[in-house]
């Protein structure tokens, strides 16, 4: 299977592309994103604004009608009758507490059920709305110090934060109460307090639909009192003035309650809630895998062919010139491999030609090297024969004759370069043959042959100038001695000596030529 370089080209477009796609995509990432979470803080801001604005008019519109109720209720005669207790008549009083009853229940709404108005006299006389008990005594009521300052100020209405209400179904928990005093106009001071208890819970409700984990409501008193909150643990403690950069504060003061309502928007539990950053880095890596997996396959499939190509430019060598490639690929790379292929093309006709050249060379060499023979030699051997014929050794004659006609046709005859071991100890016997016929056997000729080595090839003629040589110099003045050829296989080459015991050299000229 063929695999990719770390120093390939499809290796180095690969990463390039990839790193490419991975900066693009971050930095447009970054930017959309931070264009995004500025557009979000904006919209955000601006519809939470609307809502915060509602949230006031709904509180404000809670006060008038509490306004309305109290003034009725402050206006109200038959109430004033039974708080003032001036009736003596127990049927008359009784028939003034009916009357002023049947009067409240007119005046407040039935779906004010969440509110309860108390009314109390400086008499210990007392109305309630509902059906349900005060629990705290009067006397402490209209000691309270929201009772004092209300009934200094009559014209006032004042809001207050309790711990804890002041009747059976506020006292569990914090409360907001609405006080002021109860006046008559020919007198000069008031004769009791009018109170409308609202647990603070069911203030929550005004702003609820605006709270969420990203935003928080705080009502907060002249004092910086928290009176109520979305966060019940921060009730009636002081309100923080400093906020992160990352929130978003409104703000907006109720002057009938001498309250600030404040709306806290955390924009990065929003943008948070918005952006899942491990999801959309997951997301990111799958694109990003999906790309690199696509763009391999584009990457390889376009450099492939080039690979191939300088595979097989790397491999000219050993596979001798003579594999081709197949034009594939874009254009560039099918221009380069028909390039290739016309460049082996001529390069193979050149080598062809050169081989032919070459070997003709060999030949004329090689009949060269036949026509060496000396005509000189030919004389002397045709003479040497018709001396023998004289003679009448005719046997001997005839031999000679027989090998001569052999060395001649198979020096001048054959044109083969190569010929068996076996044909060239012909050649050889021949030639010794002549020459012991004309200088005589003083020279003693062995042959020694290894088994399976008379079929192997070796060029024509190659021996006999050693043996030629070896019969005329090394042995001078007639001296005797013995010329022995010896071949052999080692391993898988053919080893073949010609050794003589002529007169050789000495060790100074042996140096010489070594």
């Amino acid at each position: 299977m063929k695999k990719f370089h770390l120093d390939s080209m499809g290796v180095r477009i690969l990463a390039v592309v990839l790193l490419g796609i991975f900066f693009s995509f971050f930095a447009v990432s970054v930017i959309v994103i931070g264009l995004s979470k500025k557009i979000f803080i904006d919209t955000y801001g601006k519809s939470q604004e609307q809502v915060f604005t509602r949230i006031g008019q709904e509180l404000n519109e809670a006060h008038e009608e509490l306004m309305k109720i109290t003034d009725a209720m402050n206006g109200s005669w038959y109430l004033k009758m039974y708080l003032q207790d001036h009736i003596k008549d127990p049927r008359l009083s009784f028939q003034a507490a009916y009357k002023a009853k049947r009067e409240m229940d007119t005046v407040i709404p039935s779906d004010w059920n969440h509110v309860t108005i108390v009314a109390l006299s400086l008499k210990g006389k007392r109305y309630v709305s509902k059906a349900e008990r005060i629990t705290t005594p009067i006397e402490d009521i209209l000691n309270s110090e929201a009772a004092k300052i209300a009934m200094e100020d009559p014209k006032e209405v004042f809001y207050v934060y309790l711990p804890n209400g002041y009747t059976s179904t506020t006292q569990d928990g914090p409360a907001v109460m609405m006080i002021r005093a109860l006046t008559v106009s020919n007198m000069e001071k008031p004769y009791g307090v009018l109170l409308t208890l609202m647990k603070e819970k069911e203030l929550s409700k005004y702003y609820e639909y605006f709270t969420s984990e990203n935003s928080k409501v705080y009502i907060v008193n002249q004092e910086g009192l928290i009176v109520s909150s979305s966060e019940k643990d921060e009730l009636n403690t002081k309100m923080q003035e400093a906020f992160s950069p990352m929130h978003t504060v409104l703000k907006k003061e109720l002057p009938y309650y001498h309250f600030v309502v404040y709306g806290i928007i955390d924009n990065e539990k929003a943008l948070g809630s918005l952006y899942n950053i491990p999801q959309l880095w997951i997301l990111c890596a799958g694109i990003m895998f999906l790309s690199a997996i696509i763009i391999f396959f584009l990457v390889k499939q376009t450099t492939s062919p080039l690979s191939r190509l300088v595979e097989k430019m790397s491999n000219a060598r050993t596979a001798k010139y003579d594999e081709y490639i197949m034009p594939r690929g874009t254009r560039e790379v099918k221009e380069l491999s028909v390039t290739y292929n016309a460049m082996l093309k001529d390069l193979n006709h050149y080598i062809d030609e050169l081989m032919m050249i070459q070997k003709e060379k060999r030949k004329a060499e090689m009949f060269a090297l036949q026509m060496q023979i000396n005509p000189h030699y030919i004389y002397n051997t045709l003479a040497s024969i018709k001396w023998l014929i004289f003679q009448g050794d005719e046997e001997k004659a005839t031999k000679t004759i027989d090998a001569f006609i052999s060395l001649l046709r198979n020096t001048i005859s054959n044109m083969d370069e190569h010929i068996t071991v076996k044909q060239e100890m012909e050649n050889l016997k021949n030639y010794v043959l002549i020459n012991h016929t004309r200088y005589g056997d003083r020279v003693l000729v062995e042959y020694f042959v290894s088994f399976g080595c008379e079929a192997c090839k070796i060029p024509k003629m190659i021996l006999q100038p050693f043996v030629e040589n070896a019969f005329f110099h090394a042995f001078p003045c007639e001296r005797r001695g013995s010329i022995q050829i010896l071949v052999r296989k080692l391993g898988e080459s053919l080893k073949i000596q010609v050794v003589d015991n002529g007169v050789g050299m000495t060790r100074n000229r042996l140096a010489e030529i070594t």
